[in-house]
């Protein structure tokens, strides 16, 4: 039986981040990533929480993560820029990307930023809200390395390569979109090994190739709608590490093992402003589109059509109001 503990936010930002400054990153990196982490654990993702904390650490003794990385920054036109993040924390990477994105949209319209030399950055809904904050539209992709299926196929090919985009809702919460391309996300995969239960149908693979609901026995994940899963996630390595000159598909650096490596990732971001778009009324017809959606009947056994930030909206006030839920193994390690 897993046991939880509740956590205050503060207490598990600082908790979070001595680990990361112990580990020798420095302090003002380790406070955006410690940033990233609590976000997706507040808005229910867990997997891109605080639990992987003790694998950053691990990768940055094991030498496959900069410490003090240096960002650079090329401008290639007034709206596209390549950030190089120098092997350093895929987050403080991706925050500073996005920074310079809503920048470059706020004079050209357009914030069109490549990133490379980059390793992971956790939930991609962070930095779609850092370009809602500003009133801007943005859009998100990175790759991961290889553990589903390409449609069709018996062996791994692909990552989980997500894609997020964000749109700025007047007087709510902005209307977020964050998706891994896999029809599961691998930590639920791992959650059922773990607490001994099924998964659905269509999910994963044996050894074999055959489809399977034992989660002891899937070693490879499938992408989710098929083949418009796959070809999504062959977009995404192509406008990531393909257009970046990096590794792609099973090329790529794995997350868990080679921990001295470096993993030279490349993630995108991109954000439109729509003011320069000529529609200075965008948040609030997105607020309108948003009402429409939730007065849409709902089916029959469902209470209420929903947006697809609400549950996260929700989650982050129960975070906030009692603590946020942390794996007993979790919090062990961070107070250790």
């Amino acid at each position: 039986m897993m046991t939880t503990q509740y956590v205050f936010e503060k207490e598990l930002k600082q908790l979070a981040l001595e680990k990361l400054v112990v580990a020798g990153l420095n302090v003002a990196s380790a406070k955006e990533v410690v940033d990233v982490l609590v976000h997706a654990d507040m808005t229910g993702v867990h997997s891109h929480g605080v639990m992987r904390v003790e694998h950053y650490c691990t990768r940055l003794q094991a030498g496959g993560l900069k410490p003090d990385a240096e960002f650079s920054i090329e401008q290639v036109s007034s709206s596209v820029a390549v950030l190089d993040s120098d092997d350093g924390m895929g987050h403080s990477a991706m925050i500073a990307a996005t920074r310079h994105a809503i920048e470059m949209a706020k004079d050209s319209g357009l914030g069109f930023v490549s990133v490379k030399n980059g390793s992971h950055c956790g939930a991609l809904s962070y930095f779609m809200e850092q370009a809602t904050d500003a009133g801007m539209i943005g859009i998100s992709m990175t790759q991961t390395d290889t553990c589903v299926a390409p449609y069709g196929g018996a062996t791994k090919f692909l990552g989980t390569n997500p894609i997020a985009f964000g749109f700025p809702v007047e007087g709510g919460s902005p209307m977020i979109v964050d998706m891994a391309t896999s029809a599961t996300a691998y930590g639920k995969l791992l959650h059922a090994r773990e607490t001994n239960q099924t998964i659905a149908s269509g999910l994963a693979l044996d050894e074999h190739g055959n489809d399977t609901t034992d989660p002891h026995k899937a070693t490879t994940l499938l992408p989710f709608g098929g083949h418009k899963g796959s070809g999504i996630s062959l977009a995404i390595d192509a406008l990531t590490g393909v257009l970046m000159g990096a590794n792609y598909s099973n090329h790529i650096v794995k997350m868990y093992g080679d921990y001295d490596k470096m993993r030279k990732l490349a993630s995108l971001v991109i954000v439109i402003n729509p003011e320069k778009l000529g529609n200075p009324l965008f948040a609030t017809v997105m607020a309108q589109l948003v009402n429409e959606l939730h007065q849409v009947p709902p089916a029959p056994g469902v209470d209420k059509v929903l947006a697809p930030n609400d549950l996260q909206v929700e989650y982050k006030i129960q975070c906030q109001q009692n603590g946020i839920p942390v794996a007993e193994g979790v919090y062990q390690y961070l107070v250790s």
